[in-house]
């Protein structure tokens, strides 16, 4: 990485941290920036900066899972989570392969 990219790169962060200090702060974005002494427009061009380097780094990952029979199937869910916004339900009698392949898929959410 050269230097102009590793400066870059700490400008990101920089910002990152002072978006995420905005958003966990309870105030308005327009109180956040006037106690911190930022310009309104600064911090939208900072939060829109990030997210485009976000994007920019962000691949989608599909992974396969195996279909089961329905006979197969307890019928009740033996586990479940929430990843990204998406519910993950794991039920009864799903076999290893099925398991490893929602994991390796909520790994790269």
């Amino acid at each position: 990485m050269t230097s102009i990219e590793l400066k870059h790169q700490a400008q990101l962060q920089e910002w990152a941290s002072a978006i995420k200090a905005c958003r966990s702060s309870g105030l308005s974005v327009g109180q956040w920036c006037q106690e911190n002494g930022i310009a309104v427009s600064t911090y939208f061009s900072w939060q829109r900066k990030v997210f485009q380097a976000l994007k920019e780094v962000q691949e989608v990952t599909f992974a396969e899972a195996p279909i089961m029979e329905r006979s197969q199937l307890s019928g009740h869910i033996v586990a479940a989570m929430e990843v990204s916004g998406v519910r993950i339900q794991v039920y009864g009698g799903a076999d290893e392969a099925t398991l490893l392949a929602i994991l390796r898929a909520a790994k790269s959410c």
